[in-house]
């Protein structure tokens, strides 16, 4: 910081405000027009989760160098100069200096501060250290976009393979196979069948191309909006849930976010309910989420969270007969810490076995296919050379 930025930094802190019991440094008045500039703002948000948890770190590191929130704010605002997230940094700056705790700042961008980090953060309203809490929301966080960003890179190849294996069938049906057919007249025999189920596709691709796309999209369109709809997404859970290699990826990244949450929750100060109500929407599969919401009844009804969880009979064994020691012992935070990193890890390795699964298996779908129609193609030549040798 130049001496220029230490002046202004020294006289906003002789007129700040008061926060959490002590003076904040004040920065920009708010300007006219600011209700007007927050419906902007909000309507056009983009800022991505890498970018909020490298402003949670770097703003938790200039907290605990010492520096006022109101100056870390402008640097980490001058530094992001020109980019969405400057403006929100901004906003953040003006709003805390008008006398707006935390947590009620960070909550008008729902689009760029989870509910839980919302939550986390804003136990230093109540006294809890703000870098703590930060580098806490950091850490679950990271490892849950760390699980996202690797399920994402396991399906890049698979979903590769099978696009180029779609048009190359697409190319082969309605360029290639097309012009054997007169090849295939001049031979003279009957066709075998899948030569003749080829042929025909291939007739329905060129003439009616426009309408099975019209079709494919409909239909992609119709499961969307049923995926969307409740009852339809709360189906389509629960089917996940019961497939093979799938319901092992989700059902452990599912209990690795709700470890993370709840730990990450209860150790920044709330309590066991309060910590579960947030935790609850990390999960992704609605029947995980149903079960926790019932879970958190039986909880404030003074059954604990063990034995709900073992009640609905969708979570691991480990997972409920961990939590019950642990709420008997009276270890929640550490055991919840320390399940979050296994179940992390499990899912990991889960993913990992799942792309290892379908890498080849999409490789041996697009290679049948592929060799299909070469089969279909060099048959009816075979079966015309037969036919040849026994008029010799």
């Amino acid at each position: 910081m130049n001496a220029v930025s230490r002046a202004k930094a020294g006289h906003t802190r002789k007129r700040g405000v008061t926060y959490r019991g002590r003076a904040v440094p004040a920065a920009k008045r708010p300007v006219a027009g600011l209700n007007s500039a927050w419906k902007k703002l909000l309507t056009n948000e983009k800022v991505n989760r890498r970018d909020l948890i490298a402003f949670s770190r770097e703003l938790a590191t200039l907290l605990e160098a010492g520096i006022g929130i109101s100056p870390a704010l402008e640097l980490l605002a001058e530094q992001r100069k020109g980019t969405p997230f400057e403006k929100i940094i901004r906003t953040l700056q003006t709003d805390l200096n008008s006398g707006m705790t935390i947590g009620g700042a960070l909550a008008r961008h729902p689009k760029i501060f989870p509910h839980i980090y919302v939550r986390s953060v804003s136990t230093a309203d109540r006294g809890a250290p703000l870098a703590s809490t930060l580098l806490r929301s950091v850490s679950f966080l990271d490892a849950a976009q760390s699980a996202v960003s690797q399920a994402k890179r396991a399906m890049i190849y698979p979903a590769m393979v099978m696009l180029v294996g779609v048009g190359v069938v697409f190319m082969l049906l309605t360029v290639s196979l097309p012009q054997m057919v007169g090849l295939f007249d001049s031979l003279g025999s009957t066709l075998p069948l899948p030569t003749r189920v080829l042929l025909k596709a291939s007739e329905v691709l060129r003439s009616d191309g426009k309408l099975i796309f019209l079709l494919l999209l409909l239909f992609a369109f119709g499961i969307f909006k049923f995926s969307r709809h409740p009852k339809g997404r709360r189906l389509m859970h629960r089917a996940f849930l019961k497939m093979p290699v799938l319901s092992g990826v989700i059902m452990y990244s599912d209990m690795a976010r709700l470890s993370g949450a709840l730990s990450s929750l209860s150790e920044a100060g709330l309590s066991l309910s309060e910590a579960l109500d947030v935790a609850k929407d990390t999960v992704s599969n609605d029947m995980v989420r149903e079960a926790l919401v019932e879970a958190q009844k039986g909880l404030l009804a003074g059954d604990g969270l063990a034995r709900p969880l073992a009640r609905s009979g969708l979570f691991p064994k480990m997972f409920v007969q961990t939590l019950r020691v642990a709420e008997d012992t009276g270890t929640l935070d550490a055991n919840l810490r320390r399940m979050a990193e296994h179940y992390g890890k499990e899912a990991s390795e889960r993913v990992k076995a799942m792309s290892a699964l379908v890498e080849p298996l999409s490789t041996i779908l697009v290679a049948l296919a592929v060799g299909m129609i070469a089969m279909s193609v060099i048959m009816p030549m075979y079966t015309a050379l037969g036919a040849l040798d026994k008029a010799k």
